[in-house]
């Protein structure tokens, strides 16, 4: 298999609106191909890693102390349709040359754990580097009285609350000088990408990125990969997206009538359900660790189980935020309707359309169990990413019949596992090496103003 596969089975004209001093849109596979296999780039060493960065988290600078340096700035903004305080951070003080980064995490991920990766978007020329802490997660306050209880009412909730937040950062890029149309990218990890997805189709041309990289996107819900079950044929249809909104439909439209807590339930009995501390265990080579990088699996374990928040959540929430560190458990049956309900709306023909105005590259693992489709050969199997390379050919299918364009890349990257952005050195830079030359080769490709 090559290190990456064509977005779309149809070649795009030569003639497309990201201008004509670009031969051919077939030449971005040149630049993929180069960052897989170059050498990677300058990046904080992994052995060092988590001494680093404990040692910044510890000492929460500001800008007019170290504007020189990536600092760690948190904030909030008030979703206007329900008043809920979405928070999230902000690492840099001053405008790269190349422009800003929105990133959007995955479920149960925190803004803070997106640092180090803000540190290295910074060296390459980016900043700020802005990170969301999705509501009922991270650094934003819970929406249930059990805070380890992954939940959402309602997913385009996610949606409202990443409209409100771009929005602040376009307003903070002003107050910094960037001016009218700065530049601007979107990345993200997992479930950020169906969220990042959903804002690209509700924005539209109005959209104000120029580019977006979603890494190992939750293109549809997995359920079985992370269930334990046997890989029997019947928990294979049992577990998979329309067996899990089966069931979710089954307890929240109907047994809730004579249970009223199983739509908040957890969706799947486990040990990480309720969120206990000092059971974070990193396994190697074990795929439903999501990484190859015990420092960083480490590092997270750190921030959630030793890290004192306790002075932060005094100075910056409200009793009322139900908030006092950033731990998370399992998804509750909501969140498991709401995800798949969502997922399956967002690649509908229709929806496609109303996202072909932003370049877009899927970056998977490709050995990621989140991702694979579970009907394909089952036993035995390697993780089947049809399901991420199929989305790419349904959306290049509507932008070539509407401008002529391919506007969608999906690359595989040889060796990955789930969280690229806190995989080991190898598989991590080659992930942010991609990531940056897509970056610049759509700033050249398709010019604001």
């Amino acid at each position: 298999m090559s290190l990456f596969e064509m977005p779309c089975r149809t070649q795009p004209s030569l003639t497309s609106k990201w201008g004509r001093n670009v031969a051919n849109f077939r030449s971005i596979w040149l630049g993929v191909i180069a960052s897989l296999v170059m050498s990677p780039a300058l990046a904080l060493d992994e052995t060092v890693v988590f001494e680093k960065m404990v040692a910044l988290y510890a000492q929460d600078l500001t800008c007019s102390e170290k504007p020189e340096l990536p600092v760690w700035k948190r904030d909030q903004v008030m979703n206007e349709n329900d008043g809920y305080g979405v928070r999230y951070s902000r690492f840099g003080c001053t405008l790269g040359a190349l422009g800003s980064i929105v990133l959007f995490p995955g479920r149960g991920e925190g803004s803070f754990e997106y640092y180090e990766t803000a540190m290295d978007f910074i060296d390459r020329g980016y900043g700020p580097i802005y990170v969301i802490d999705h509501r009922g997660q991270g650094l934003s306050p819970r929406l249930l009285e059990d805070p380890h209880k992954g939940h959402v009412a309602d997913f385009e909730h996610y949606v409202d609350d990443a409209q409100m937040f771009v929005a602040a950062v376009q307003t903070d890029l002003a107050q910094l000088g960037a001016g009218p149309n700065p530049a601007m990218y979107l990345t993200s990890n997992s479930m950020g990408g169906a969220i990042g997805i959903g804002l690209l189709q509700r924005l539209g041309a109005d959209s104000p990125f120029r580019a977006a990289a979603l890494l190992g996107a939750m293109i549809n819900v997995n359920y079985h990969s992370f269930t334990g079950t046997s890989e029997s044929w019947l928990n294979l249809r049992i577990y998979s997206e329309t067996g899990a909104l089966m069931q979710a439909n089954w307890r929240c439209g109907v047994a809730v009538y004579w249970n009223d807590d199983q739509c908040e339930a957890y969706a799947v009995k486990s040990a990480a359900n309720g969120y206990t501390s000092g059971t974070r265990r990193f396994v190697e080579n074990n795929q439903a660790t999501m990484t190859h990088s015990a420092e960083r699996y480490n590092l997270r374990t750190h921030m959630w189980d030793n890290f004192d928040w306790s002075e932060i959540a005094q100075q910056e929430y409200t009793a009322a935020e139900s908030w006092s560190g950033p731990q998370l458990g399992g998804a509750t049956n909501r969140w498991v309707l709401e995800a798949a309900r969502f997922n399956r709306d967002m690649r509908k023909s229709d929806n496609l359309a109303k996202m072909v105005d932003v370049p877009l590259m899927l970056l998977t693992g490709s050995e990621d169990l989140r991702a694979y489709q579970p009907y394909a050969k089952w036993r035995g199997r390697k993780p089947d990413l049809s399901r991420h390379s199929e989305f790419c050919d349904d959306l290049n299918a509507i932008s070539l019949a509407t401008s002529g364009t391919a506007i969608c890349a999906f690359v595989s990257l040889p060796g990955g596992y789930h969280e690229l952005y806190k995989e080991r050195d190898f598989e991590r830079t080659k992930a942010i090496d991609t990531v940056d030359w897509f970056f610049r080769f759509s700033a050249e490709m398709k010019p604001q103003g």
